[in-house]
């Protein structure tokens, strides 16, 4: 296995203020494992869903993952409403369903052997127990808007988990938010002091600041003509550089993947990076 990941696979509803709703899968844990699928990677995904959760989705999973780590549990599925309103706001509620404790779901043996596992976004304290759990593994980690009061004010606990990554791939509001400096580039060199590695920044359609604790390096976003649907986008770059990186491809190489992948996810609707 070249690559586990670990966290939420969710079945999202997006309403329209004219109450039309489009059901689409979702989960970000989904979105960066069938990224990291389509770039050649093996990859894993460990997760847990409800009876609701539709069996062709997961026949479509099947095809292009190992799905040993899937659980499929009594109980519905985590969904996720994206409720857009007519002024513009957006609300987003969730029901979690059998998405507790994420950071406690049993991970198969045969996965244990992996290059590198990925904690997609959970609660903090749920990334942390799972990095317990992968003590002397290589930890990828990225993060999620829905916690961002709580990146705000556990900061001891964000170092500690950030410490403990090889890789962290905050967007720009995240990394700001998490070590509380006004640049993106001073909150990179926090994270590197941390612990963490390589800090991979991802800033929209400006493009990707990384920084290896020596150089700062920019890259731009890849031009599209149509964006159908942003959402995912930032886990199917960290899916697409992943897959280069477990294989020791250069980090230009990983980082141009990744955009790659992003770009392709912008142009369909949902977050995976395949159609189902």
């Amino acid at each position: 296995m070249d690559l586990v990941v670990l966290g939420h696979v969710a079945i999202d509803h997006v309403i329209f203020p004219d109450k039309r709703e489009i059901i689409l899968p979702g989960g970000a844990a989904t979105a960066v494992a069938t990224s990291a699928a389509l770039s050649g990677a093996k990859v894993g995904l460990v997760t847990k869903v409800g009876k609701d959760f539709p069996k062709e989705w997961l026949k479509k999973l099947e095809e292009i993952l190992d799905i040993k780590g899937v659980h499929v549990l009594e109980g519905n599925t985590i969904h996720i409403y994206m409720i857009y309103h007519e002024d513009g706001t957006v609300d987003a509620p969730v029901d979690m369903g059998v998405a507790q404790r994420m950071g406690e779901t049993k991970i198969p043996e045969e996965y244990l052997s992996a290059k590198i596992f990925h904690i997609a976004p959970i609660p903090p304290e749920e990334q942390l127990k799972a990095i317990n759990r992968l003590r002397g593994k290589r930890i990828s980690l990225d993060f999620n808007p829905t916690y961002i009061e709580e990146y705000k004010t556990k900061k001891e606990l964000m170092r500690e988990i950030i410490s403990r990554a090889e890789i962290i791939f905050p967007n720009e509001r995240e990394a700001l938010t998490i070590t509380g400096e006004k640049s993106i580039e001073e909150a990179a060199k926090k994270l590197h002091e941390w612990g963490s590695k390589l800090i991979v920044i991802t800033m929209g359609e400006r493009g990707v600041l990384m920084y290896d604790g020596e150089r700062f390096t920019r890259f731009e976003a890849l031009p599209i003509s149509e964006i159908v649907d942003p959402t995912g986008a930032g886990d199917a770059f960290a899916g697409g550089f992943l897959a280069y990186y477990v294989k020791g491809k250069p980090l230009e190489e990983c980082i141009k993947q990744g955009l790659l992948r992003a770009r392709e996810v912008l142009k369909k609707k949902g977050s995976w990076s395949i159609e189902v």
